[in-house]
């Protein structure tokens, strides 16, 4: 019982920090600036493109529908990882960790500490193409393949398999 609450006490002060450190970062380029290549030699370069991650599809959130959908479950070696993703006006307005590890300390300590990251991305990015956080390999793919089944059935109006 000590482990969790030191696991918890541990990823608030993680999470503070993570947000007074975001918070004196200068502001980012705007994507159209940042994948644009600069200078005279470059002005008519065609502009580079990232691609999603392997099986992550980007949604246009215009076309999702209104209202709370819940991801399919998916089970790593620490235990299951499951969201629910909430879209109001067509966009990702919310993504709730609905399960996350608990088998052990250790899968508890790493689904906190990654949980919100990934959420934070997600709102960002509007969508699963998420970084993979640094020590929660599984659950950050578990998060990431939940939330995409998520707005798959966002997308189609039908319950997530």
């Amino acid at each position: 019982m000590r482990r969790i609450g030191i696991a918890v006490l541990g990823t608030g002060v993680v999470t503070a920090l993570l947000v007074a450190v975001k918070s004196q970062l200068p502001a980012a380029v705007p994507p159209s600036a940042a994948t644009r290549p600069s200078g005279p030699s470059t002005a008519h370069a065609p502009a580079v493109a990232s691609q999603p991650a392997p099986g992550v599809r980007v949604v246009d959130p215009s076309r999702m529908m209104d209202g709370s959908h819940l991801g399919a479950v998916f089970t790593n070696p620490f235990g299951p990882v499951q969201v629910r993703a909430d879209v109001r006006g067509g966009r990702l307005v919310d993504v709730v960790t609905v399960r996350l590890p608990t088998a052990a300390a250790r899968g508890i300590e790493i689904g906190m500490r990654a949980a919100p990251v990934l959420r934070e991305q997600a709102l960002e990015r509007q969508s699963a193409d998420l970084d993979t956080v640094s020590g929660a390999t599984y659950t950050s793919d578990g998060y990431r393949r939940s939330l995409q089944s998520a707005l798959d059935a966002a997308r189609t109006g039908r319950p997530a398999a």
